[in-house]
């Protein structure tokens, strides 16, 4: 099973959102080992539910951060539309938990790892990074 750790290529500049960046891989880690087992276990379901929860949290805060630091509303727009895409898609993984399909819940880690993790953290985030560090 692969494992992502939290490394300064992955910084926006900003403390605080690095911070829930790296709190978020370390759940998904975690969610990945849970789901390595023989299928879904209560663990994952408890890890999963952290995760949810989380990515919401961490979505509003962010979108607010990036607004007082000037972000142009379009742009913020933009962002919101790939965060609700993203929390679609974690709805869409919550119900598939729930039915108890092992099968397409392996199909989660790429998805986290890959469209969050790397196309959205180091991608679309880094476009705010300019005026994160202008604000400060």
């Amino acid at each position: 099973m692969n494992r992502f750790e939290w490394t300064p290529e992955y910084s926006v500049d900003d403390a605080e959102i690095d911070r829930q960046h790296a709190e978020m891989i370390a759940i998904i880690n975690e969610l990945a080992a849970q789901l390595h087992g023989e299928g879904p276990s209560d663990g994952a379901r408890s890890v999963f539910d952290h995760l949810a929860h989380y990515v919401t949290t961490h979505f509003a805060y962010e979108e607010e951060r990036i607004a007082r630091a000037g972000y142009p509303d379009d742009k913020i727009a933009a962002h919101q539309a790939e965060h609700n895409a993203i929390l679609r898609q974690v709805q869409e993984f919550e119900r598939v938990f729930e039915s108890g399909d092992a099968a397409a819940l392996q199909e989660m880690m790429p998805f986290l790892y890959g469209e969050w993790l790397i196309h959205h953290i180091c991608g679309t985030d880094r476009e705010y990074v300019p005026w994160l560090t202008a604000a400060r």
